[in-house]
């Protein structure tokens, strides 16, 4: 631990700040559900990209596949979420599943330096970096998924039903 450079505990405490927050009910903007979403592409595919240089086409297919199946697994989570709408404001209920993904990406990343960094031996079978890049697929499509999922119903919520008049039956 003593090679671990000081900003990553700092890092990890601001990412457990946010984490707790949304375990509380809260009012927000539901674009900015998108936020995080993006941190974890943008922050994670930069990490990625430099981790496995040499990543085939099949390792990405299998960080898409992943993520596909996280976003759905993400929208299917936040269905049953209760939410309100207020205007261009959404009500969500507090849930500890951000706090999840955060403390396990947090691990996941720490864990793939580390490997990386120390040669440990199984960074050498075929499967780690299709591995390592289904895993990081998947969680970043976990928070999108509950994103869209909040922003659709709000834009559902938003949109006058259509209303059958009876004219031309």
């Amino acid at each position: 631990m003593s090679h671990v450079p000081g900003y990553v505990f700092v890092i990890l405490a601001v990412l457990i700040y946010i984490g707790v927050k949304r375990c509380m009910p809260r009012t927000v903007k539901p674009e900015r559900l998108l936020l995080f979403p993006l941190l974890i592409v943008g922050s994670g595919l930069n990490s990625m990209l430099g981790l496995f240089p040499h990543a085939g086409v099949i390792d990405w297919g299998a960080a898409v596949l992943a993520g596909l199946i996280g976003l759905a697994a993400g929208w299917h989570h936040a269905r049953r979420w209760t939410l309100s709408f207020d205007g261009s404001l959404v009500r969500m209920p507090g849930d500890p599943g951000l706090l999840i993904i955060i403390l396990f990406t947090f691990g996941f990343e720490f864990v793939l330096h580390f490997a990386i960094a120390a040669h440990v031996s199984w960074i050498t079978s075929t499967l780690f970096v299709p591995t390592a890049l289904a895993l990081w697929g998947f969680l970043a499509g976990m928070p999108a998924g509950r994103a869209l999922n909040v922003l659709v119903r709000r834009q559902r919520a938003q949109t006058p039903s259509a209303q059958w008049s009876g004219a031309g039956q």
